[in-house]
């Protein structure tokens, strides 16, 4: 099954096209790939807005050996993104400043 996160929201077997990018023409679709035995819960923030309050700009959970892709087009016109992968065993991953207009998979494991 194929999970598709749009603007924080998961839907699950979901087979038609992402919605389109901004009119920039920039592909902001990004894959989230899982490649340990462990599930992982997963946010992005907006590297561009500042602020004290930051909501996640996308978040979900990814199972293990799997991936989610992840529509970044949240109309701010923003490519940069802080990623973060928190594992059950209590464990984290981080890529600061990830370039979603630039980079389609973001691999988190060994």
């Amino acid at each position: 099954m194929r999970i598709i996160l749009v603007l924080g929201v998961v839907l699950a077997g979901c087979t038609s096209t992402v919605a389109p990018g901004l009119p920039d023409g920039k592909n902001r679709v990004v894959d989230i790939v899982n490649t340990t035995d462990i599930p992982l819960q997963f946010s992005a923030f907006n590297a561009e807005r500042r602020g004290l309050i930051r909501q996640p700009s996308a978040e979900g959970t990814v199972a293990a050996n799997y991936y989610l892709t992840v529509d970044f087009a949240d109309g701010s016109g923003a490519c940069l993104y802080n990623l973060r992968a928190d594992f059950g065993d209590g464990q984290s991953a981080e890529a600061a400043g990830f370039n979603t207009c630039t980079e389609v998979s973001w691999v988190v494991g060994p």
